[in-house]
């Protein structure tokens, strides 16, 4: 069984059914954990700005897959706007069980559109430099920085301590002294550094 939510701040839309929809509504959002309760697959739309970047209520959703994480249910993550689009090609304002059951379509119909959201742990590293950057990797709780990351369980840590936090790279306009990242994205962290910075790899 699958549960597709809109999760918004005061009630969620929602969509349950296997590979159909058997039923959709609305919600309070006090009350959406009644709806969960029979399913350990839950999908949902994360907003990002229209730039792409993460928002406010980036993090509350993130905020609420972290703690549907942790009473052990399976979370995956779609980006909300292609939901939005779609309403908005119908005509349909402001309609959270409309978005739930496009959620739960979306995911059923191509479940790579979908990231699983995961626990991520913090790194233990210290820097005095100013001006760094986090490129795909979790935060340190000791030094503050930007991120950059596609990455929604990585990008969660990084905004719940306020660091400011980019999905589109192309909307990241500054270079820095410092970019962390992994092996993998080191010759992309060139990209952001600044003449003479350099890359640390963790």
């Amino acid at each position: 069984m699958i549960i597709a939510i809109d999760y918004g701040n005061n009630k969620c839309g929602y969509a349950i059914g296997n590979n159909f929809i058997s039923k959709s509504g609305t919600v309070k959002t006090k009350d959406i954990m009644k709806i969960i309760s029979n399913t350990k697959k839950i999908v949902m739309g994360i907003p990002l700005s229209m730039s792409g970047n993460y928002s406010t209520q980036s993090l509350k959703v993130l905020t609420f897959a972290n703690k549907l994480v942790e009473k052990g249910y399976d979370v995956f993550l779609i980006d909300e706007r292609l939901t939005t689009k779609m309403a908005s090609s119908f005509g349909i304002k402001d309609d959270d069980a409309f978005s739930a059951r496009q959620i739960f379509m979306d995911f059923v119909q191509n479940p790579s559109v979908a990231q699983k959201f995961r626990k991520e742990k913090f790194l233990n590293l210290d820097l005095r430099e100013e001006n760094v950057l986090f490129y795909e990797v979790p935060p340190s709780k000791k030094i503050k920085a930007d991120a950059l990351t596609k990455d929604y369980s990585i990008a969660f840590l990084h905004l719940s301590i306020g660091n400011f936090t980019y999905s589109n790279p192309d909307t990241l306009d500054k270079k820095y002294n410092i970019v962390i990242t992994k092996k993998e994205f080191e010759k992309n962290g060139k990209n952001f550094l600044k003449s003479g910075g350099k890359i640390i790899l963790v």
